[in-house]
């Protein structure tokens, strides 16, 4: 379903961490700092601004592994609102 946004302002990532579990398998984990990033009406062009809270702030885990031809590819990513870790 299409809802007709888009996303602008910026969004900064930091807190980055890399574990190496193979040589075809690992993971990574970061935040993510929303706080500054909006969703945007596509027709009208009117951003929906709001205002900080803790859920501005999102943690995200991710899994990838190489394929057959030796690309690294997303295998899985979680993410969690709000969470601690990514509290300023």
């Amino acid at each position: 379903m299409d809802a007709g946004l888009t996303v602008t302002g910026t969004v900064r990532y930091f807190d980055r961490q890399v574990s190496v579990a193979s040589d075809n398998k690992a993971s990574l984990t970061y935040c993510g700092d929303e706080s500054k990033g909006y969703n945007k009406v596509i027709k009208t062009g009117e951003v929906k601004k709001t205002k900080t809270t803790k859920n501005s702030y999102v943690s995200y885990g991710v899994q990838v592994a190489k394929n057959a031809v030796g690309v690294w590819e997303l295998v899985k990513i979680v993410s969690s609102r709000g969470a601690d870790r990514c509290q300023p």
